[in-house]
């Protein structure tokens, strides 16, 4: 049996991207321009998200800004997904 070292443990392969449907979600009753100021996205961005209907993604690090600027942790927005990256 190999040990693995804390070097190989960050080298594991991380799921780098998370649905923009919980994003939506949150933003589903707001106008685009408050919903991208909200987020700290631009308003491109916000319809893009919404135009695609749930098939976007978003990087698990902006994912995490997002979380926060909307009060909650990643984990309440995302579940078990969020523990798996």
């Amino acid at each position: 049996m190999t040990e693995v070292g804390v070097e190989d443990a960050w080298k594991r392969e991380r799921v780098a991207r998370l649905s923009t449907i919980p994003i939506l979600r949150a933003i589903d009753n707001l106008p685009v321009r408050d919903a991208a100021q909200l987020l700290g996205v631009n308003i491109g961005t916000v319809v893009k998200w919404r135009a695609s209907e749930g098939s976007a993604t978003v990087h698990y690090a902006r994912a995490d800004r997002i979380a926060i600027r909307l009060g909650v942790h990643p984990a309440y927005m995302w579940g078990r997904e969020w523990w798996q990256i």
